[in-house]
């Protein structure tokens, strides 16, 4: 009994450890007949822990299960269970960027309804797992994420540094939707983005995303009270408001005060300047402040202090395609609150 406790201690020790360092998940289901196989192929990009983990119903139904190399007859891992089983292996710098197999097979009388997760390491979702501690993972009808989608995540977070991104939980792509492309859900501290091709549209919604998390979860009270004033005086005047950046409806930031301020704040990382001009200009053509000050309240997000002196962190879109390079400069805040342009400014890639 004792060898029991101590086999299973020792799976659990594996499983979370693999878990924990190794970065996406996919998720798939299926109900496989009497005899037949039930085969998935993923890619790791990355070397790292491999697991797949099996949920089957009915609980008392038996199958084997057999994980392969690229270019192997051979599994590397095999095993016979029902109910709740896993799989665990290693992907070598030998056996990336080439499809992995997961084989399930039953002789069983009747249907079987398979439930799998797959974790697996890909590039760049490593280093948000392992540094930031956020599990990402896809649904089979999303497809499996590329590099890229990892890569540019990877970028967007470290360009608004650990204190405004600690405390987000998980990243979860869906199945592309005519409705919505993404969604940030406050309890689960979860961002889910509704799958779209890497390129400029989709780093905006990710920072648009991003920008609800900040806004619930690292803004201040203050900063929340003044935000919601400035909404509120904003009504219905577009001239307080800024157009959507990313082709989304150009009045979007007109629906609440949190779209407000997830439109106001990528419009801020798209270009950093030239909402502050846009803002500035409608204070002297039309005599409307109220854009002018939500731009000053977005650099408050980032205010930090050097000698005793206020800085912020402003940004701009680099060129590029699929990943987007994102560029950010530390500059002094004026006695107005306004980021001084005039310095030569050291622009930092990510």
């Amino acid at each position: 009994m004792r060898a029991k406790v101590f086999a299973l201690i020792a799976l659990l020790l594996i499983t979370l450890a693999v878990t924990a360092h190794a970065t996406v998940t996919g998720a798939y289901k299926a109900t496989v007949a009497s005899g037949e196989l039930y085969e998935i192929s993923f890619t790791p990009t990355a070397p790292g822990p491999i697991r797949v983990h099996f949920e089957l119903r009915p609980l008392e139904l038996w199958a084997s299960a057999q994980l392969y190399k690229p270019t192997h007859d051979q599994p590397v891992a095999l095993t016979m269970g029902h109910s709740s089983f896993d799989l665990i292996a290693e992907a070598n710098t030998e056996s990336l960027n080439q499809p992995w197999r997961v084989v399930l097979f039953h002789t069983n009388s009747v249907a079987l309804t398979v439930e799998l997760d797959i974790t697996f390491p890909r590039a760049f979702c490593a280093e948000i797992a392992s540094e930031l501690g956020i599990r990402i993972s896809y649904e089979e009808e999303a497809g499996e994420l590329e590099d890229h989608h990892c890569d540019q995540m990877w970028r967007a977070l470290r360009s608004l540094g650990i204190r405004l991104t600690e405390g987000l939980r998980k990243i979860k792509f869906l199945p592309p939707s005519n409705e919505v492309e993404g969604r940030f859900l406050y309890a689960e501290r979860t961002i889910e983005m509704y799958r779209m091709t890497p390129g400029r549209r989709f780093t905006g919604v990710f920072y648009h995303e991003l920008a609800h998390f900040i806004h619930f979860i690292k803004l201040g009270a203050s900063l929340k009270r003044e935000w919601s004033s400035l909404h509120k005086q904003s009504g219905s005047d577009m001239v307080n408001y800024v157009r959507e950046p990313f082709g989304g409806p150009p009045n979007y930031a007109m629906t609440n005060e949190y779209e407000d301020f997830a439109v106001t704040f990528s419009a801020y990382i798209l270009n950093t300047k030239e909402l502050f001009d846009l803002g500035i200009a409608r204070r002297e053509n039309v005599d409307k402040t109220l854009l002018l000050e939500k731009a000053k309240l977005i650099a408050q997000v980032f205010l930090h202090y050097t000698d005793g002196r206020p800085y912020t962190y402003i940004y701009r879109f680099g060129s590029g395609y699929p990943v987007i390079p994102i560029e950010r400069a530390e500059v002094p805040l004026t006695a107005g609150n306004l980021p001084d342009f005039t310095e030569p400014i050291p622009w930092e890639k990510f």
